[in-house]
């Protein structure tokens, strides 16, 4: 709960920066594409910062997920593990029972 409520009050944080940042930067500035035959654009500064750290971020979140793949397998295939383990178990739980049951039923017919 406490880490649930830390990660908001970064994530709020992080927001405002954010929003001062883009008050602050309202410059225009033009972009040009050099090689491209494109016009020139005219935004506001922190529109291609912004835009920037977002290529930035999806692209680290895409490289982490690749990144974890093997770990995620691993995990996968320990979890179907131990579900055959758990069943297994049960097995012999309910085995053993059934044989407690019948030898102290062969036990009270003597």
């Amino acid at each position: 709960m406490v880490i649930k409520i830390l990660s908001w009050i970064a994530m709020v944080a992080v927001g405002l920066l954010v929003i001062l940042f883009a008050i602050s930067n309202r410059t225009l500035v033009a972009l040009d594409l050099w090689p491209l035959p494109t016009p020139e654009i005219t935004v506001p500064y922190y529109l291609p910062v912004l835009a920037a750290s977002f290529a930035g971020f999806v692209g680290g979140a895409i490289v982490a997920w690749f990144s974890a793949g093997k770990l995620r397998r691993r995990a996968r295939t320990a979890r179907k593990k131990v579900s055959g383990l758990e069943k297994n178990l049960d097995k012999l739980k309910q085995q053993i029972e059934d044989l407690e049951s019948s030898r102290r039923a062969g036990t009270t017919n003597k």
